[in-house]
């Protein structure tokens, strides 16, 4: 329904892509402009699923990996990404669904997403749990003063 890989073939991909060459990992999340979104009925719900993935998915570049984990809680792998292109990627990830009108059958729902992400580099070592890590900056994301954070 989101038109994203499978999140088993998404870290296959993850971890060979981390042996060879450096990179970074988003998980994105609805934030605390999206509290709206539970007043919705389900079915309305999960008609916008696709339409948060259609935003994610475009504002990231043409050799990135999406998939979508649960709820409204995505991963995008960026190849090649250093710290500085990784922020600027989730940046353009929050514009992208800001900017994104979900229209549902009772109306227009606004939402509003959270990025936390890791960057790796095989040449640093692979000792750290990258999925961790980034799952850790995102909660630190929803609650501090950044939507954004990328260690």
């Amino acid at each position: 329904v989101t038109g994203t890989l499978r999140w088993a073939k998404f870290t296959t991909i993850l971890e060979a892509e981390r042996t060879h060459f450096a990179g970074a990992l988003l998980v994105i999340d609805l934030d605390e402009r999206s509290a709206e979104i539970e007043t919705l009925a389900e079915e309305s719900r999960k008609n916008v699923l696709p339409w948060l993935a259609q935003s994610i998915r475009q504002a990231v570049r043409a050799d990135d990996l999406v998939t979508h984990l649960y709820d409204y809680r995505f991963a995008v792998l960026l190849r090649g990404a250093a710290q500085d292109m990784a922020e600027t990627v989730a940046n353009r990830i929050r514009e992208s669904v800001d900017d994104t009108i979900f229209m549902t059958n009772e109306g227009i729902a606004r939402l509003g997403v959270a990025v936390g992400g890791a960057t790796y580099d095989p040449k640093a070592g692979l000792t750290t749990d990258i999925v961790s890590l980034a799952f850790d900056n995102l909660g630190k994301s929803g609650k501090g003063e950044r939507s954004v954070l990328i260690s």
